[in-house]
């Protein structure tokens, strides 16, 4: 006898989010940048935002929801995607660095 996972349609539902928020934060902010931790910066900022909602769900209930967790995760998400999707257009170069005792 077969047996049907029950998380299929949430699981198929999250990455028809996921591609949404790929395709809406896409047409708000065309362009991405063109080196990976600029572009890391991005899923680091969604990811902290992320990580807000989780601890205020956690230790101050009133101050999130899980829908406002999974909208950050969503976002977290799609980013995570923008960067992938551009792993063959990064451009590897250092940065003009400077000495902090100067």
């Amino acid at each position: 006898m077969k047996t049907k996972n029950k998380n299929s349609k949430n699981e198929i539902n999250v990455v028809d989010e996921i591609m949404a928020e790929v395709t809406r934060a896409t047409q708000k902010f065309p362009t991405w940048p063109d080196d990976p931790l600029h572009a890391l910066a991005v899923i680091g900022e969604e990811f902290g935002e992320l990580t807000k909602e989780a601890l205020q769900l956690t230790y101050e209930p009133h101050k999130s929801s899980p829908e406002a967790m999974r909208k950050e995760a969503i976002q977290c998400a799609a980013m995570s995607l923008r960067f992938a999707m551009s792993l063959d257009r990064y451009k590897h170069r250092r940065c003009v660095q400077h000495s902090p005792t100067r």
